[in-house]
C-alpha cells in the first residue's frame, strides 16, 4: 500500500498498537500490515515502526524540535490513561487464555505481564484516591486475575465442580471492587458501578467458556464485545475521577 506521509515511529516503554493507533489517527490492523514479521503483542524498546498516518493526524506544532513519538492520543489524560489500562488487561486476558488453551510454553510470561495490568489500573486511581484504598483496590483486581486463571485451568481439565466455587468467588470479587470504588467516590456508588464489573465479567466467562470449547469464532465475536465493553467502564471510570 503506498503511502506518502510514512512515518518511523521508534517503539518506547509501554507503547501498545492500541496505542500508536490512537495517536496516529490509523487502526492496529494498518499497523500490523505495514509492519509484516512484528509480532503485535510483543513490541520491544527500540525497535522501527513504519506508520502510515490516517488523513486526521496533525503533526504537533511543538514537534518540530521535540519527539515525534510524544503520545497524542486526543482525548482527556485521565480517560486515555484509563482507556488504555482496561484494553491491556483484557487484551492479555485474552492472550492467557490463548496461551493456556494451547499448551504454549510462555503461560507463566503472559501471565505476568497480566498480572501488572492491575498496576496499570490502579496507578489511574491512585491520583484520587489514598495509598491504603490504592492497596485494596490492586490486590483486588490482583485476585480478579487469579481467579481468572484459576476459572481457565478448571475449564481445562474439566473440574466443574471447582469451576462452580471459583465463579461464585469471583463475582463476589467484583462486588468488593464495586463497593471499595462506592466508598470513595460518590459518583460510583450507583448500581452501575457493579453492572460494569459484573458485565466485564460475565463477557469475560463467555469467551472463556468458547475458546475452551473450541468454538474459536464465537470467542472472537465475544471479544469484540469485550473490547468495547472496557472502553465503556473505563470512560465510565475516567468521568467518576474527573467529577469528584
Amino acid at each position: 500500500m503506498y503511502c506518502q506521509n510514512k512515518i518511523t515511529h521508534t517503539v518506547q516503554e509501554g507503547d501498545s498498537l492500541y496505542k500508536l493507533s490512537r495517536q496516529y489517527k490509523t487502526t492496529v490492523t494498518e499497523l500490523i500490515l505495514g509492519n509484516p514479521g512484528v509480532n503485535p503483542y510483543n513490541l520491544q524498546v527500540g525497535m522501527k515502526l513504519l506508520v502510515c498516518p490516517g488523513p486526521e493526524y496533525e503533526m504537533p506544532a511543538e514537534d518540530m524540535g521535540q519527539n515525534p513519538n510524544q503520545p497524542q492520543m486526543g482525548g482527556n489524560r485521565t480517560e486515555d490513561a484509563m482507556r488504555l489500562a482496561w484494553l491491556n488487561h483484557v487484551f492479555w486476558t485474552r492472550m492467557y487464555l490463548m496461551s493456556v488453551s494451547a499448551d504454549a510454553a510462555d503461560q507463566k510470561a503472559v501471565e505476568n505481564r497480566l498480572l501488572e495490568t492491575a498496576d496499570e489500573i490502579t496507578s489511574v486511581f491512585a491520583t484520587s484516591f489514598p495509598v491504603n484504598v490504592i492497596r485494596q483496590l490492586r490486590n483486588l483486581l490482583l485476585e480478579h486475575i487469579e481467579i481468572a486463571g484459576q476459572i481457565i485451568a478448571a475449564l481445562k481439565t474439566g473440574d466443574m465442580s471447582n469451576y462452580d466455587a471459583l465463579i461464585k468467588s469471583w463475582y463476589a470479587n467484583a462486588n468488593q471492587i464495586a463497593e471499595l470504588l462506592g466508598q470513595q467516590n460518590p459518583y460510583f456508588a450507583g448500581r452501575e458501578t457493579r453492572n460494569m464489573m459484573l458485565n466485564h465479567l460475565d463477557l469475560t466467562r463467555e469467551e472463556i467458556e468458547h475458546q475452551m470449547n473450541g468454538e474459536y469464532e464465537q470467542s472472537i465475536d465475544v471479544f469484540r464485545d469485550i473490547e468495547n465493553q472496557a472502553i465503556e467502564m473505563a470512560d465510565f471510570f475516567a468521568r467518576g475521577l474527573m467529577a469528584r
